[in-house]
């Protein structure tokens, strides 16, 4: 699977960053964030963001968190899927970093 980066974007304020670009496919995600892989089947890359970990209780990422069950079950293994476009995904973070989480 191909894989592009989106560096330096971010829904973010200096004291709280929502979601990072990641810098590359190998490097860990800092402490209290979760790499996740993002693609929907039309799109021919996918690209890996690090979420914070306190965003997957929002409602709109557990909406997504379900979508990724339904399509590829609770066992994933490695990074997490998210099977959605990535301008939805970054909207749906965008928006509830904009509601003030």
């Amino acid at each position: 699977m191909n894989t592009t980066k989106r560096k330096g974007w971010s829904p973010s304020t200096p004291n709280n960053t929502a979601v990072l670009g990641c810098a590359g496919s190998g490097s860990p995600p800092p402490p209290g964030y979760l790499p996740v892989l993002v693609g929907g089947a039309e799109e021919a890359a996918s690209e890996r963001f690090f979420v914070r970990v306190k965003l997957l209780k929002e409602a709109n990422i557990v909406e997504l968190l379900e979508m990724a069950a339904s399509e590829f079950g609770y066992r994933q293994q490695g990074v997490l899927r998210i099977p959605c476009t990535i301008q939805h995904f970054i909207n749906t973070v965008a928006g509830i970093y904009n509601t003030g989480v």
